[in-house]
């Protein structure tokens, strides 16, 4: 079943967070950035979490169940809301100014990936044959460990940024006004450790959900490429957090693997979107 209206509101929501961006790029660029560019690009991205959060509401009153998230569309919408507030609060915080031009695109591809869920690919979970209470419990993990990977990524992008221009030695001065290097790899470190922990207790809740099933693990079950990625992601993760102990990961190095973990958990989403037939979630993701 398609739904028309939510995905021209997530188009709505998608062009503003466009909008947004544009505005984050600016103020990227001037070497004194307005206030009324701050509290514009401030206003849309808090209007573009209310809508994500309204929509998200709505799907859960109107399903009627205990269960709020009952398709991948509402764990992206949730995903969207979470990121767009951690956006907002990103841009209050002079320490890590710049943050929120990189992390805007990403929030822009949630909800282009809601408008394709909600228009061409939506499927609900097959929520009957599950026990509701780990499959809740499951669910919220995967959704808040993939918001947390985000954050990650995003901070492992801006560092790399940070780092080619100090290399570069272009406009030594304005780098000034960004996020130190210090700050992302330790904004890196926390969020992958943070991470790393609500999406253990994702994969082990997806294998109790597994077990629960008639008939119980099914042959090969370790095989399968979403859990094979889901837990290569949960590795890389693994390492990210201990980089502060191992200096050969530190820098560099970690900013990649908090982009790659991310990867990783995106295309660990894509098979589940691409199973045919409704969703029987051993590790949930969008799609």
């Amino acid at each position: 079943m398609n739904h028309p209206i939510i995905s021209i509101l997530l188009s709505v929501l998608a062009a503003l967070s466009i909008a947004a961006e544009v505005l984050a790029l600016r103020r990227l660029r001037r070497a004194e950035p307005t206030a009324g560019e701050d509290r514009a690009q401030r206003g849309i991205v808090v209007a573009v979490a209310v809508g994500a959060g309204t929509v998200f509401a709505y799907r859960y009153v109107s399903s009627g169940q205990w269960q709020p998230l009952t398709a991948h569309l509402d764990g992206l919408l949730l995903i969207s809301a979470l990121l767009a507030i951690t956006i907002a609060f990103i841009q209050t915080r002079p320490r890590l100014f710049g943050l929120s031009a990189f992390g805007l695109p990403l929030l822009t591809l949630m909800l282009a990936w809601g408008v394709c869920s909600a228009a061409w690919t939506y499927r609900p979970f097959n929520l009957d044959t599950l026990h509701p209470v780990w499959m809740g419990f499951h669910l919220t993990c995967v959704y808040l460990g993939t918001l947390c990977a985000a954050v990650a990524a995003i901070a492992g992008g801006m560092f790399l940024y940070v780092q080619r221009r100090l290399k570069q030695k272009r406009d030594l001065p304005g780098l000034g006004k960004l996020a130190s290097l210090e700050r992302l790899e330790l904004l890196i470190i926390q969020t992958a450790s943070l991470g790393f922990t609500i999406l253990t207790l994702a994969l082990i809740t997806g294998l109790i959900l597994l077990i629960d099933q008639p008939g119980g693990l099914p042959a090969g079950w370790w095989l399968d490429p979403k859990i094979v990625l889901a837990t290569a992601a949960w590795l890389v993760y693994a390492v990210v957090m201990n980089v502060r102990y191992a200096t050969t990961f530190r820098g560099q190095r970690a900013a990649w693997l908090s982009i790659a973990g991310f990867v990783l958990l995106l295309l660990a989403y894509g098979i589940v979107t691409s199973m045919p037939g409704p969703v029987v979630v051993a590790y949930g993701g969008p799609g």
